[in-house]
């Protein structure tokens, strides 16, 4: 009978041990606070902006919180940059700086000193399990520091730090910018507007250089390009009748062939432009033609590079 006595003694000495942990063990990993982060979407770009429309470079995006865990949630959202300095970049040159706002705690959340500052007063999300909250933000990059086209980044990092600084989870996110290559063209010097048109007195039509000042302003992201074209192929026409004096013109020091349609591509380099490019006008010969007014339109287009 001593036999089977001392061969079950020893699991039910074992057992305890192994089954039971002590009463001051960590809880199981599904009664802590879990935090999910689902961002809409996951790269936060205002797309096609033209810095000549006049329009505000922003975007509205946003993020759903949910607590996975057991236990409850208290944190604040933090935005972290991945790599210094502040800014949206291309990899060169300066920075775009932005802001980043919580539309929906009206709070400014911009990581300008590497993260969010964390405010006393700033109140946290508080999440039961299971629960979830959604979180409305705002991009808006300063137009001022926009000179060039491209596209602008950074990384970010959001984080859901609770009041001793411990991160309940995080997510990565692109905030960036693309910005359209454009330009703006107009025209400074003598000339009149009537029905929305340019109108340019050449003065008494004589062979030479048409003594007008006028230059052709040009707004640019970058390079550019002139498309020149004129009505009647080069020629100033009297009225409606087969009577034409021929000229040309020159663009910025250009001569464009207006026989056909000219191209005149803009000074070299990068960045914004702002250039003031001289319109010479070229009178050619007047001699045994009709008097009276010779007019003729000339068009002119631009496109950024």
């Amino acid at each position: 009978m001593r036999r089977p006595m001392f061969f079950l003694a020893a699991p039910l000495l074992a057992v305890p041990a192994l089954a039971q942990p002590p009463a001051s063990a960590a809880p199981a990993r599904g009664a802590d606070c879990i935090v999910r982060m689902n961002a809409t979407p996951t790269s936060w770009m205002i797309t096609g902006f033209d810095p000549y429309d006049g329009t505000v470079p922003e975007g509205t995006y946003s993020v759903t919180f949910v607590n996975d865990g057991g236990a409850e949630c208290r944190f604040a959202p933090i935005f972290q940059i991945d790599q210094p300095p502040f800014g949206l970049s291309k990899g060169h040159g300066k920075p775009i700086g932005y802001a980043l706002l919580n539309l929906t705690d009206s709070q400014d959340v911009t990581p300008r000193a590497g993260r969010s500052v964390r405010t006393p007063s700033q109140r946290e999300l508080v999440l039961a399990p299971n629960e979830s909250r959604s979180l409305l933000y705002k991009l808006v990059a300063d137009p001022d520091d926009i000179r060039d086209s491209g596209t602008f980044t950074q990384d970010v990092t959001l984080e859901a730090l609770d009041q001793n600084f411990r991160s309940l989870g995080g997510t990565r996110l692109v905030l960036g910018i693309d910005v359209l290559p454009s330009a703006r063209i107009g025209l400074s010097g003598a000339y009149t507007m009537n029905d929305g048109h340019a109108v340019v007195d050449l003065g008494e039509l004589r062979p030479g250089i048409a003594p007008v000042p006028l230059q052709l302003r040009v707004n640019s992201t970058g390079q550019y390009d002139l498309t020149v074209s004129s009505a009647n192929s080069g020629r100033l026409r009297l009225g409606a009748s087969d009577w034409f004096i021929p000229y040309s013109v020159a663009i910025g020091g250009n001569t464009v062939n207006l026989a056909g349609s000219g191209m005149v591509t803009g000074p070299n380099g990068t960045g914004f432009r702002r250039d003031s490019l001289p319109i010479h006008f070229f009178i050619g010969d007047v001699g045994g033609r009709r008097a009276g007014t010779y007019s003729d339109v000339v068009s002119i287009s631009v496109t950024a590079r």
